[in-house]
């Protein structure tokens, strides 16, 4: 069940502190997800057959070391199982020199595409065992809601910005949620630990509100993110960041 792969990090990959970008480190985890996905009978070859798609809820990522001047990084995925609605799986990030410098957890969901409806994976996919949890678990961190704005920026969804099931695609969110920070405050400071909510997928032509908290803790800075859609004020998605000074 385990696959591992290691990923060249390439230099437009890298924010101006040559660190791995947090919208990059997204993608090579939906590329490793959808690789053992595949190999295990129900990626892409699956899911575009049946008019499905997979679709990420949550993730919550920890990171031990600063994934800073990297020529690579390797991943090993491994899916957990299932449990009625939800797929979980887990990551776990090696540095060049094979050092553990992070997790990662995830949440899953199958939908099909016509109905728009979340299918019932043990039925879909009898050939998964069901999720079992375990001691060293991460845990979801709770995102509170913005009780007083910081910082505010708007965006277009741009055409690069849609994946082939026609939205957003999961690694912009976090480009929206960073993105309204202040620049000084992005080259002082590393993300440390992530959790991301998604709620709601957007379209090509939509426009993003992007609201963010500064809030200081006695240990550590944190931010509260909330994208919405602009014309419609749904909520999209929810981001918390904790940060290190880097």
């Amino acid at each position: 069940m385990l696959m591992e792969k290691e990923y060249e990090i390439k230099y437009y990959e890298q924010n101006m502190n040559g660190d791995l970008k947090e919208a990059s480190l997204l993608n090579i985890l939906q590329d490793i997800a959808t690789l053992s996905a595949e190999s295990l009978g129900f990626g892409p070859s699956f899911v575009f057959a049946n008019n499905y798609a997979w679709v990420v809820l949550k993730y919550h990522i920890e990171i031990y070391k600063e994934l800073r001047n990297y020529s690579s990084i390797r991943i090993l995925t491994e899916p957990r199982g299932l449990s009625k609605l939800y797929a979980f799986r887990d990551f776990k990030l090696f540095s060049p020199t094979k050092e553990l410098v992070g997790r990662v957890a995830s949440t899953w969901s199958l939908i099909d595409m016509k109905t728009r409806h979340l299918l019932p994976m043990q039925k879909t996919l009898p050939m998964m065992i069901p999720f079992e949890k375990r001691d060293d678990d991460l845990a979801y961190s709770k995102i509170e809601p913005i009780e007083n704005v910081s910082y505010i920026k708007d965006f277009d969804v741009r055409y690069d910005d849609i994946d082939v099931n026609h939205h957003a695609n999961n690694s912009n969110y976090i480009v929206w949620a960073l993105e309204t920070l202040p620049c000084e405050f992005r080259k002082t400071h590393c993300a440390k630990i992530i959790d991301i909510r998604y709620r709601k997928e957007i379209g090509l032509n939509g426009k993003i509100f992007s609201t963010v908290e500064e809030k200081k803790d006695l240990d550590f800075v944190y931010t509260l993110h909330s994208i919405k859609n602009a014309q419609t004020e749904e909520e999209l998605c929810d981001i918390k960041v904790c940060w290190m000074s880097c």
